[in-house]
């Protein structure tokens, strides 16, 4: 048995990269990395630029390099894909027409349409009970969002794009905040300025932009939950940093030891069965309860960090879900 991962670049595997790759290959699987942004068509049949691992290759940790000759790899000759990344933005949409056309055939952990129609920030009203989820508003017009933080003068709320990753762009908004105009207007894309510099050669420049509630439970702890076939196999607490709202590890937050209560894991678990219609089985959910803050679906951070915070290795337990799930499927 075969599992392809196709991820971002072979010189420096990411953090589910390596654990995930050393859970399958312990329980009997090879395992090929695979270049994800350089998925290619033979006569319509899609291939990558990847390294088999060897077997007797000691296991990888996040930041080392799949080493070994590249070649190219069939999609089609693996019985699993699992894609840890999000194609680079000048090929992104090729990239993912190709994964969704190599899907017809080949099962892949988590579905081509689930990664790009259920993007978290949009998706959160859809997959998330409403007295689970913070009131937002998404627009990429200023005066929508500016007259919507106007209309609740004492509220904070937090502002960033639907579609960026690991806290980029994300503010906090205070009542009366003196910039609140401002980052609103640059996040939306600046379009009067442009406009008025520019006219109508400056282009179409609006960009979309969430105004969400903001969630004070989130300073008591935030907590992310991985969820593996519906089920909760890993958790942590993230402490932010002492000068940032964000706890976003990349960003400087730290991962520490956290319980989950029974509420927390019926949440969690009942929002991973939702996202399983869809072919998500693999995903990352923040939650400062009774809220849920985020999902993350791409290559979403935690197995490692919970090693990190407590020495625990849930990845088997991954691996183990994740291919009895498909070989169930298989055999139905």
């Amino acid at each position: 048995m075969r599992l392809l991962i196709l991820t971002n670049t072979l010189d420096c595997l990411g953090e589910n990269d390596a654990p995930i790759s050393n859970a399958f290959r312990r329980l009997g699987w090879e395992v090929i990395f695979g270049e994800l942004n350089s998925i290619s068509a033979d006569d319509y049949r899609f291939s990558t630029r990847g390294v088999l691992v060897p077997q007797n290759a000691e296991p990888y940790h996040p930041g080392c390099a799949a080493g070994g000759d590249r070649n190219a790899y069939f999609l089609d000759e693996c019985q699993l894909v699992w894609i840890m990344s999000h194609p680079q933005h000048r090929v992104s949409l090729d990239i993912w027409q190709m994964l969704w056309l190599a899907s017809q055939n080949t099962s892949f952990v988590n579905s081509v349409e689930g990664l790009v129609f259920l993007t978290p920030k949009h998706a959160l009203g859809y997959v998330v009970p409403r007295t689970n989820r913070a009131l937002s508003y998404i627009s990429n017009e200023f005066s929508l969002l500016w007259d919507r933080y106007q209309a609740t003068s004492d509220q904070w709320w937090v502002v960033k794009p639907p579609n960026s990753t690991c806290g980029q762009n994300v503010f906090l908004l205070t009542p009366n905040g003196p910039n609140v105009r401002a980052i609103l207007q640059c996040l939306t894309g600046n379009t009067a300025a442009h406009k008025d510099s520019y006219g109508e050669l400056g282009g179409f420049k609006a960009e979309y932009t969430v105004l969400q509630q903001y969630i004070p439970e989130v300073v008591h702890g935030e907590k992310r939950i991985i969820v593996a076939c519906g089920e909760a196999v890993a958790w942590h607490g993230r402490l932010g940093h002492p000068h940032d709202h964000r706890s976003n590890i990349v960003l400087g937050g730290k991962p520490i030891p956290a319980d989950l209560h029974r509420d927390e894991i019926e949440l969690a678990e009942s929002v991973g069965r939702k996202l399983m219609a869809h072919g998500i089985n693999f995903a990352g959910i923040d939650i400062a309860y009774p809220y849920i803050i985020e999902i993350n679906l791409v290559n979403p951070g935690g197995l490692h960090d919970l090693q990190l915070a407590s020495g625990v290795d849930r990845s088997d337990n991954v691996a183990e879900l994740i291919i009895a799930h498909f070989k169930k499927n298989s055999s139905s």
